[in-house]
């Protein structure tokens, strides 16, 4: 599955991304925004063990949305209220003849209140903070199969975009930093409603980023994150349920020419029956762009999942890992085509829990968006 826009950092500023709201018109007093990518990849995937899903396959990941502000007569002047709604994709990553869910709310839709002096609020569905920055820079290029999912750690690890989520963004507090923080529904109060501890699934969750210019167009971040998930429902047991707490650490930056990113990651789960879980992840990628006015970039990447560890025993060859490399062209202001070759390889699952099949994959696809 590829969840991961392909869109260098570069590229990505212009993008503006999903929770970025409406451009500032200093003039109006209402404004809203249509906007949207198109995306199309061609891939053909040669599976280890799945032979039957082997082939030629189209991930088709065009999405619409619509954002907006007001600036309302009973705000302060520094104050906007803000909105977005935004479709899920047309058809997720090789999701089969029926298509995916790509109806309008599935990403990023929620109100909320733009400030220059305290910041970004926003209720609704979102991205979590930690969540954030595993899904950019750390899970592209297509590493997401083995660090977005985050191993086979037992509960919830962490969420990605969760609806029932208040979350707030702060200004520049000092020169480069920022925060995000966020608390809301955890996956069985958000979706299923089943669990008997429905009532008490909640997360919270935060994030801070200390970035330092240097030089011409140089710069370096470091980014710390956590999130804690409460009573979620074990998968195959309805009386057990696990609490999880994950951290992060990273950096990413750019000197010149070159980009580059790495994390690492630790979860820990425990159960009410007494079992403790742990499992590490980690991601790095390095980026060079070049050519004339710098359209071209080749990226290659490294993600895995160490073997899974429960009450303190490794579990043998439960590790998984990806690495990827990509060669994309910017043939617009706004839009990119590609080619990238993928080696995924997926190790030993634990108590029946779900793991993707390792596969050779090969790609082209291109991004436009408006």
């Amino acid at each position: 599955m590829f969840k991961k826009s392909i869109i260098a950092s570069s590229v990505l500023a212009a993008l503006a991304s999903t929770a970025a709201v409406a451009d500032d018109h200093s003039e109006d007093k209402y404004g809203y925004d249509v906007y949207g990518v198109l995306s199309v990849q061609v891939a053909h995937r040669d599976y280890e063990t799945a032979k039957a899903n082997d082939g030629i396959q189209v991930n088709n990941e065009s999405r619409i949305g619509f954002r907006g502000y007001a600036k309302f007569d009973g705000l302060p002047s520094h104050t906007k209220f803000i909105w977005q709604i935004e479709s899920g994709y047309v058809d997720e990553s090789f999701a089969g003849e029926n298509g995916g869910e790509g109806y309008l709310g599935k990403r990023d839709t929620f109100v909320g209140f733009d400030s220059t002096e305290f910041g970004l609020i926003r209720a609704g569905r979102v991205l979590t903070p930690l969540y954030e920055v595993v899904d950019w820079p750390a899970s592209n290029p297509g590493l997401g199969d083995i660090y977005d999912w985050g191993g086979i750690i037992g509960g919830n690890n962490f969420n990605d975009r969760q609806s029932d989520t208040v979350r707030w963004d702060s200004k520049e507090l000092w020169t480069g930093f920022t925060l995000d923080i966020a608390a809301g529904a955890g996956q069985d109060r958000a979706g299923s409603t089943g669990s008997t501890e429905a009532g008490s699934n909640y997360y919270h969750g935060a994030a801070a980023h200390q970035n330092y210019k240097y030089g011409e167009g140089n710069w370096v971040q470091f980014d710390l994150a956590y999130e804690m998930n409460y009573d979620t429902q074990d998968g195959t047991t309805a009386t057990t349920f696990w609490d999880n707490t994950t951290y992060l650490v990273g950096v990413q930056g750019g000197h010149g020419p070159v980009g580059y990113f790495a994390q690492y990651r630790m979860a820990e789960a425990d159960n009410n029956v007494g079992v403790d879980e742990e499992q590490n992840s980690y991601s790095v990628g390095l980026m060079y762009n070049f050519g004339a006015d710098h359209k071209w970039q080749a990226k290659v990447a490294y993600a895995g999942n160490e073997d899974l560890k429960v009450d303190g025993v490794k579990q043998q060859n439960t590790s998984d890992d990806v690495w990827s490399t990509q060669l994309m062209y910017k043939i617009d202001s706004n839009a990119v085509v590609y080619a990238r070759y993928r080696d995924l390889d997926a190790g030993k699952t634990f108590d029946g829990r779900w793991k993707t099949d390792s596969f050779k994959e090969a790609s082209v696809g291109v991004e436009y968006w408006f």
